[in-house]
């Protein structure tokens, strides 16, 4: 339980950086668990390859940071992302990519936590708590912030993922480096990497509350794509991006705004976050009484 702790508390407070629905807080826990899951193979990779970070051997601990220890655990904490939630309707904008890449992360540390727990006694926790659990959230965070940018995009996807997990891999790698340089002082020497990590972390937060980078759909609602994920307005009757027909409409299917991606009220006309009308689709087909969409032509498919 110990070594859970760390990550639940940061998991609550990075949980408050965006107000949840229930379905999303579910979610979270999804990933969490799939976080957790994703320390396994992580460990068996160091394990395998005898990855170590050593002051006596400096030469040694740069391969193991950078092309090993880093790249690994965060190509674990990535997937977890991408098979947990990454296709799902409730990602729905980019700062939901380093919410969830931030859960993932609290859940890999929180497994690392009770390892080393286990193997160095309680008196770890301080440092685990203080450095790594936080540290782990913030390389995450780069990889999450490229997924929230390429959920919605067109094209180019991995790319974009992939110079976030970059990021990601050089900055966990340092930090791991810095450890192997002194560890009896890293603590202190660790302190303008982290503060440098957590003022990237929030620019970038702060810069996805205030724009949406997102490429205006068209008029109308849009609805997700359940082979690829990718955002496409209800009137089409192909996906934007796989060319896959795209299933007929339900009453509850999740709609969102072809501008912003809010997701929408049923039978809503107006957007609820930008104000922007939806002019198209079941919003046109309501009726007063038992509100019941009019399906438009791609239903009858």
């Amino acid at each position: 339980m110990l070594g859970l702790a760390p990550g639940v508390a940061w998991l609550s407070f990075f949980s408050l950086k965006k107000n949840r629905d229930i379905r999303s807080y579910g979610l979270m826990i999804r990933v969490f668990l799939w976080g957790c899951a994703s320390a396994l193979p992580a460990l068996f990779v160091e394990v395998f390859t005898g990855a170590q970070l050593q002051h006596e051997d400096l030469a040694g601990s740069a391969v193991a940071s950078f092309l090993i220890i880093a790249p690994n655990e965060e190509f674990f904490k990535l997937l977890a992302v991408w098979v947990g939630v990454y296709r799902r309707p409730d990602f729905r904008d980019p700062l939901d990519g380093i919410i969830y890449a931030a859960t993932a992360a609290l859940a890999f540390a929180s497994v690392e936590n009770i390892v080393y727990i286990s193997q160095m006694g309680p008196g770890i926790l301080f440092s685990r708590t203080v450095y790594a659990t936080p540290a782990h959230v913030m390389f995450a965070s780069m990889w999450g912030a490229s997924m929230g940018l390429a959920r919605f995009k067109r094209d180019h996807e991995l790319s974009v993922i992939g110079q976030g997990y970059l990021i990601a891999t050089g900055l966990h790698g340092l930090y791991d480096f810095v450890v192997a340089l002194h560890p009896k002082t890293a603590m202190f020497s660790l302190v303008p990497l982290m503060l440098f990590m957590g003022w990237l972390m929030n620019r970038r937060i702060k810069n996805f509350s205030r724009n949406f980078p997102f490429v205006r759909l068209g008029e109308g609602a849009a609805v997700v794509c359940p082979n690829c994920g990718a955002y496409t307005l209800e009137s089409e009757e192909h996906c934007s991006r796989c060319g896959r027909i795209l299933p007929p409409l339900a009453y509850d299917t999740p709609r969102f705004c072809g501008r912003c991606r809010t997701l929408l009220p049923p039978c809503s006309t107006v957007c609820p976050r930008c104000g922007d009308r939806i002019t198209s689709g079941v919003s046109q087909g309501c009726v007063d009484e038992g509100r019941l969409p009019c399906w438009n032509k791609r239903s009858y498919l």
